[in-house]
């Protein structure tokens, strides 16, 4: 079996990682496709070229168990996808040290399980680690600190293993997709009403309710990233980083503007949704 087709895509079930392994899988890859429900597991079974793996990135065990199965089928392993991933939101000081934990168990830790665990794979086979950041890794929003810190961590943790990696073959390629359309939006809907005692709490839920209808009105479709992570894949000398966003050039701006301007053009926003109510 050709290692260069072989792939496992974490947080496959739904969403972004539901996309990747779909167009990966029609586009001539096979995809150990790594989901936590058996439901899940079960609908991901019916793909071809698909083979589900019950893994939970927070438990050492499920992946211990992934890569001594994978190992059994002798296919190689050319690349993982670190797609698994949760988003917490709210206001920092209300948000409890047991939230911030589990943020960056999901987004942090368990990348670097997951990494360690199949790296002498992907080094045996010169292949390729696929970090799922955000523009949220270079931008933090108000309200949404525990995921932009979480991203802002694996940016640099990605950083760091690509060029620990530069003189072994193994390519690190960081994803950042901005509003992308998928059921997360949903999810944080549940956010909106849960700080009701906090003093940010007029201001949270604007920039909440602001945040869910850009997302599901001017998402870009999760297809979008699944072909930037082929590209990723494929290309001889992929990028360091792919931006995925509508609004390129709001993402230029955000990175390379004072802070300073930024905080005041935010600070004109929150003063805005403050007013309203």
């Amino acid at each position: 079996m050709n290692a260069h087709r072989r792939v496992l895509v974490t947080g496959a079930s739904t969403g972004i990682g539901r996309a990747i392994t779909e167009y990966l899988a029609s586009h001539g890859f096979s995809v150990y496709a790594g989901a936590r429900k058996s439901e899940d597991l079960e609908d991901l079974a019916k793909l071809e070229s698909v083979t589900p793996i019950a893994i939970d990135v927070t438990k050492g065990e499920d992946v211990a168990a992934a890569v001594a199965f994978i190992r059994e089928q002798g296919t190689g392993l050319f690349a993982v996808v670190n797609n698994a991933g949760i988003a917490s939101a709210g206001p920092l000081m209300d948000i409890s040290e047991q939230e911030i934990q589990e943020q960056f168990e999901v987004n942090l830790i368990g990348v670097h399980r997951i990494t360690r665990a199949f790296f002498p794979l992907l080094l045996e086979s010169k292949g390729r680690i696929i970090m799922m950041s955000s523009n949220s890794g270079f931008f933090a929003a108000p309200f949404f600190g525990p995921y932009n810190a979480s991203k802002f961590a694996l940016e640099g943790y990605s950083d760091s293993l690509r060029r620990e990696l530069l003189l072994y073959g193994v390519k690190v390629v960081i994803i950042q997709p901005g509003n992308i359309n998928t059921p997360i939006w949903k999810k944080g809907e549940q956010f909106l009403e849960k700080f009701q005692d906090s003093m940010f709490k007029e201001e949270a839920r604007k920039m909440g309710e602001y945040a869910i209808k850009k997302g599901t009105t001017k998402g870009l479709p999760p297809q979008k990233v699944a072909e930037m992570v082929y590209k990723a894949l494929t290309e001889k000398k992929p990028k360091l980083r792919y931006l995925i966003v509508p609004d390129r050039f709001r993402n230029f701006l955000l990175k390379i503007l004072p802070a300073s301007w930024i905080d005041n053009m935010i600070k004109k926003e929150l003063n805005k949704f403050k007013s309203e109510d």
